[in-house]
């Protein structure tokens, strides 16, 4: 018995390799650098846009939303509610306007709107969502 438990002590640090993980693999992610937002121009907005994050009071209820704003003012939504029995789809379209007041998607309530390179964030009372611009491929 005191031989297996002497055999067992000198096996244990062979059981164990020392490596290194590549820093790339690390499950530990950096934070990202602070986004730079500022005021957007009509430009700015064309194009598809998904949501990265939704926080606030409409969070729990808003699992993903996506947006097309076009250059000739139009613009097509989608945001995927989770509440009822089955998740669904509810659908928005309309023309859409930005001012010093913020960006009216025509129902004469603008919501706070801000930019960065390829992100989007939009902000009512009670709820940001931030935007990522994706190709339409």
């Amino acid at each position: 018995m005191r031989s297996l438990a002497f055999v067992l002590l000198l096996a244990a640090p062979a059981c164990i390799m020392p490596s290194v993980l590549d820093e790339k693999a690390r499950a530990v992610e950096r934070a990202p650098a602070q986004v730079q937002w500022r005021p957007p121009q009509p430009a700015d907005l064309d194009g598809l846009y998904e949501s990265v994050s939704i926080e606030g009071e409409k969070a729990v209820v808003l699992w993903r939303i996506y947006y097309h704003f076009a250059s000739d003012g139009t613009f097509t939504g989608a945001a995927l509610v989770i509440g009822g029995a089955q998740p669904a789809f509810q659908t928005l379209s309309g023309t859409w306007k930005l001012d010093q007041d913020g960006l009216d998607l025509g129902d004469g309530q603008p919501v706070r709107a801000s930019c960065a390179p390829d992100l989007l964030k939009l902000e009512s009372e009670g709820t940001v969502v931030v935007l990522r611009r994706v190709a339409i491929s």
